[in-house]
């Protein structure tokens, strides 16, 4: 997995292995999200089963190169996140 970042004239790239997703997964539960969460965002937390989704990093491996996330604002960054 792969984090890309620009801002402007500036690129960060964060190479992000799945086997360290998935165990980071498994480190941090819901609790422990919940306490930097702020109260009104806390519900989209609630719905997220990490045991499921922690599986589901593993099924992810076949899928090399699929974007996840494309975001761009209206100042320039933007950031995708790719397999």
């Amino acid at each position: 997995m792969r984090v890309y970042i620009r801002t402007g004239n500036k690129r960060l790239v964060i190479p992000l292995p799945l086997i360290l997703v998935k165990f980071g997964l498994s480190l941090f539960n819901k609790p422990f999200i919940k306490k930097y969460v702020p109260e009104k965002e806390r519900k989209y937390v609630d719905v997220i089963d990490f045991g499921q989704l922690s599986k589901c990093i593993g099924v992810l491996k076949d899928y090399r190169g699929l974007k996840i996330v494309e975001v761009k604002s209206k100042d320039g960054t933007e950031v995708v996140i790719t397999l």
